[in-house]
């Protein structure tokens, strides 16, 4: 409820009686009361002088809850519960096409969610976003149905039709009540299978995402990571891109285009679909064989990045945004791969440094100084090296202070052993939050399909837990001195030039960006008459 411009203190006042604003000077003495007026008791007192005062009256005993003793007495931990992970059932469809289920009757909905394995990382050149687009426009029109019938369709079965692309997959998906599943299957197998790329809504969608990609340029936090990404990984690498486009690679995509990356990544031995919920095999196969039958296997050549530079020192990126009360920071270099052996102990020793919950740099940056509200690091493990990230948002005036902050935390953790109490508050952290990752019918497909998309093994998850815990005090020291190089990391600050500029040059050479990422002298030359774009 609303309430209107009447301060909540004079609304109480006209309910209570104006006496309540009346001042001590101004109020009424109370009445004299005699000693047979006190022992009559409260009813033979007047109304307003029914509270004794505090000079009259015995101590009051300090309140004590029936529950006081137990509460006063913290419980001891129960046993650790053995976490089995949910089994699913893998098979093929006669297309090749590999088919993950997680099968539960408990509720009437299904899921089917396709995972094509070429995503970002699979974008050419110079055609930054093309994955992205090309997903986006799979919905938007196929050989039977136009965008809006699509739309209208899957309105009037309260179904959730969903595409999109990450760095590893282009991914379409639909959820839907059981009873509706045949009338859903046919929307989504003819989305994938039919797509038409028409240009008029190819034009509509392009634009859409220009202004989207305009309007970044006002977000410190944007343009942050997106100068982050393209000072660590150069000018040719596809990391170094945003997902979405740049606005030059935008522009110039085709509907040709469109069609060749899914002419050439869309085929059923790239993909891996996850289905969920209310359904069994064997309905699974009676679907989809006719539905997905017209969908032809094709030999998909794998996608070979080129391999991302090496830094030889550290340097600061600054990004002026002139005014600006904060200042958006990223300070990290590249990182591992999802497969790599060392991903275990890098994970917690992530988490000591920052990870989720109270962590090093958030104790010290936000609980202690209070210079932002929020500051973290993580590995973004790719198929191959993703970064390493520390980021947040920051005090305009600390901004140099904080910089410093985040490479003490990193230098402490290279040369001092973590304390077991804190090593194994980290642990069991990552450990006692692994069944959250299996919480819902989706959420354990979506697992099983990650194994899929980084090539991991089917058991995979069954010792992930058992491997965390093997994690020493001497590993957590060891991944800290072999990732983290202070001599090695790309700080990006966002923030106003001229408060900053001085005193982030003490920490390392300074280089400036504009709002694209691009180098200053870079962006320059390209405002210049007949100048060609980077990327």
């Amino acid at each position: 409820m609303r309430i209107k411009n009447t301060s909540f203190l004079a609304a109480v006042a006209a309910a209570a009686g104006s006496s309540l604003f009346v001042s001590c000077a101004e109020a009424p003495p109370p009445p004299v009361q005699t000693t047979a007026a006190v022992a009559a008791g409260p009813e033979a007192m007047p109304a307003a002088a029914t509270a004794v005062p505090v000079s009259a009256t015995a101590a009051t005993p300090p309140r004590v809850t029936p529950d006081a003793d137990f509460r006063a007495n913290k419980p001891a931990p129960g046993p650790d519960v053995v976490f089995k992970v949910p089994a699913v059932k893998r098979f093929k469809l006669k297309n090749g096409l590999p088919v993950i289920l997680a099968e539960s009757h408990e509720l009437p909905l299904v899921t089917f969610d396709l995972n094509i394995k070429s995503g970002g990382a699979a974008n050419p050149k110079g055609m930054a976003g093309l994955a992205d687009l090309t997903s986006n426009m799979l919905d938007e029109g196929t050989k039977t149905r136009s965008a809006l019938q699509i739309a209208d369709e899957v309105a009037f079965l309260g179904a959730n039709l969903g595409v999109g692309a990450s760095w590893e997959s282009s991914s379409v998906s639909i959820g839907t009540l059981s009873k509706n599943v045949d009338q859903a299957l046919a929307i989504w197998a003819d989305v994938i299978v039919n797509p038409v790329f028409d240009e008029k809504e190819l034009s509509r969608l392009r634009e859409n995402l220009l202004t989207a990609l305009t309007r970044r340029k006002d977000s410190p936090p944007q343009v942050a990571s997106l100068t982050y990404a393209r000072a660590l990984y150069g000018e040719d690498h596809p990391y170094a891109w945003p997902q979405n486009g740049t606005e030059e690679t935008i522009k110039k995509m085709t509907v040709a285009d469109l069609k060749k990356f899914y002419d050439t990544h869309y085929r059923p031995g790239n993909a891996v679909l996850a289905v969920s919920g209310d359904i069994t095999e064997a309905e699974v196969k009676a679907k989809l064989e006719p539905l997905l039958k017209a969908w032809k296997p094709k030999a998909v050549a794998e996608v070979k990045l080129p391999k991302a530079p090496q830094h030889g020192k550290t340097r600061v990126y600054l990004v002026d945004k002139a005014g600006a009360p904060q200042s958006s920071i990223r300070v990290g270099l590249i990182g591992i791969e999802r497969r790599h052996p060392d991903y275990f102990p890098a994970l917690v020793m992530n988490m000591v440094l920052g990870g989720t919950g109270f962590h090093r740099l958030g104790l010290n940056l936000r609980e202690g100084k209070g210079w932002t509200y929020g500051v973290s690091c993580g590995f973004d493990m790719r198929k191959t090296p993703g970064p390493w990230t520390a980021s947040g948002e920051f005090v305009a005036a600390r901004t140099a202070d904080s910089v410093n902050e985040i490479l003490g935390e990193i230098k402490k953790m290279r040369d001092v052993d973590v304390p077991e109490d804190e090593l194994r508050q980290a642990k069991d952290y990552i450990i006692k939050a692994f069944p959250t990752r299996f919480a819902t019918d989706n959420a354990i497909a979506a697992q099983m399909v990650s194994l899929a998309l980084y090539g991991l093994p089917d058991a995979y998850w069954d010792s992930f837990t058992q491997k965390l815990a093997t994690v020493t005090v001497a590993d957590v020291r060891k991944m800290a001195q072999k990732y983290l190089q202070p001599s090695n990391l790309a700080i990006v600050v966002v923030g106003d030039q001229k408060s900053n500029e001085e005193a982030l040059k003490k920490i390392a050479d300074l280089e400036l960006r504009d709002l694209e990422g691009k180098p200053v002298v870079m962006a320059a030359a390209d405002a210049a008459p007949g100048a060609k774009t980077a990327n």
